[in-house]
């Protein structure tokens, strides 16, 4: 059999199975509602409204959302609902909002009013980083057990600097209120709200914990970190992890050449857009100032993305440092080998390179690099993928190595890219290196 028609039986067959193992719990019952779909799209904004901005000799971040799910029989990594962030930056009088009127959490239940707010800003002699996030209220959707409500939700965290206070950090968190519904039709349950550190549990369907807080000024290392989870929902039933009202506000001196922001990711995945990802292995971020010139190291020696994508030995790395004549970096990611649909199709040996340099003058330089290794399927020799870039099957799949493209300020690496072509909208990006080194 020639070798393009062996790959191509190979990838129809792997896609047959990876197709059905890709999202085996976002079937017609766990899907989004079309009109919630809609709703929360519509009423998803950000606004920016026009303030004083102000650059200042700190540096800036801060980031949470409304919602998110993990693990159990859902995607491993579901979106973050109501996403507010703000990349590093030492410019006060920066704001950036959003809200979600209304959205389904596929197959568990809907969640409303959901609001996040972050902002940077110097106010007298007072500079500080604010991060808020609020959940009007999650009801968990109906059970042989009854109906789950939880309202008001609120996380708050705060980074500052004073020169008569010094570095400081405030987290604190919310609930108004618990309410458990039996069912038959029996009166509704008022539950207390729990202290920090305690779990209610409601037996057959859930525990809930009120989220951790944390407060971290280090005068020392020229910084101030604090951050808070509002409540933590255990899903008994499907074994999944719902965090409400997620907050983090960080504010560091030591800005000498360049701000960086990247990351580096073996694997990710996506199906269904933006509304359900399957998770991202061994993610590293970049540091805002760097690390110092350490190499950061983050490996993961097998890992089973809820039976649909099976890794093994992926590993991230990266390194950042800058004086006053420049700013230099490097964000490396690598997978020894990827099983999709129970060995149906593996890929072995893929990594990404990129290296960003930033000038005092402002000159910047950017490279990146990939390897792939071979593909093997259905038991058949292995094949180079060099040979197989660029391969697409009509309705089944298309293979992409080396996807290179400059972003703001940096350069980013997609080691190898598989897209299904089957109407699923399922993409899986293998090797993810990004940096970017900004002025500010």
């Amino acid at each position: 059999m020639p070798p393009f028609t062996r790959i191509t039986t190979i990838a129809s067959a792997a896609v047959v199975t990876a197709t059905l193992s890709l999202a085996p719990t976002l079937s017609a019952s766990a899907e989004p509602r079309p009109d919630a779909t809609a709703q929360a799209t519509s009423a998803a904004r950000t606004a920016a409204p026009v303030t004083l901005e102000k650059r200042t000799p700190f540096v800036f971040k801060g980031n949470g959302y409304g919602t998110s799910i993990e693990g159990g029989e859902l995607p491993i990594d579901s979106s973050r609902l109501a996403l507010s962030s703000m990349a590093c930056t030492t410019i006060a009088g920066k704001k950036n909002r959003n809200f979600v009127e209304e959205s389904e959490l596929p197959g568990l239940g809907t969640v409303r009013g959901v609001y996040s707010k972050v902002v940077s800003k110097k106010k007298g002699g007072v500079t500080f980083q604010k991060s808020q996030h609020k959940v009007a209220e999650v009801v968990l959707a109906d059970t042989p057990l009854g109906k789950l409500s939880i309202d008001g939700v609120v996380s708050t965290t705060k980074a500052s600097w004073s020169k008569k206070a010094g570095y400081q950090a405030s987290a604190d968190t919310k609930i108004a209120g618990i309410t458990f519904a039996p069912a038959g039709g029996l009166p509704a349950q008022t539950i207390p709200i729990p202290s920090p550190g305690q779990t209610i549990p409601i037996p057959g369907l859930a525990t809930i914990t009120l989220g951790r807080t944390i407060e971290s000024p280090e005068p020392g290392k020229n910084r101030s970190r604090a951050y808070a989870v509002g409540v933590v929902i255990e899903v008994i039933p499907t074994g999944t992890t719902i965090k409400l009202a997620r907050s983090m506000s960080k504010l560091e001196k030591g800005f000498k050449t360049g701000i960086f922001g990247g990351s580096a990711i073996p694997v990710k995945a996506h199906v269904l857009g933006e509304l359900a990802q399957v998770g991202r292995v061994v993610r590293q971020t970049m540091p805002c100032l760097g690390t110092d010139g350490e190499l950061d190291k983050s490996d993961a020696a097998d890992v089973n993305l809820a039976d649909q994508i099976v890794v093994q030995a992926a590993s991230a790395r990266q390194k950042g440092k800058q004086t006053k004549k420049k700013a230099v970096g490097t964000e490396v990611a690598r997978i020894a080998s990827v099983n999709l649909g129970g060995g149906a199709l593996v890929l072995d040996a893929i990594e990404s390179k990129v290296k960003v340099t930033r000038l005092k003058s402002g000159k910047l330089k950017r490279s990146a690099s990939a390897k792939v290794g071979s593909i093997t399927g259905g038991g058949g020799d292995p094949q180079s993928l060099e040979d197989l870039d660029g391969l697409e099957i009509p309705g089944v799949l298309k293979i992409e190595t080396g996807l290179k493209k400059k972003v703001k300020d940096g350069i980013r690496m997609i080691g190898l890219r598989i897209t299904l072509l089957d109407g699923t909208g399922a993409v899986v990006d293998l090797a993810t290196s990004k940096l970017s080194i900004a002025d500010r």
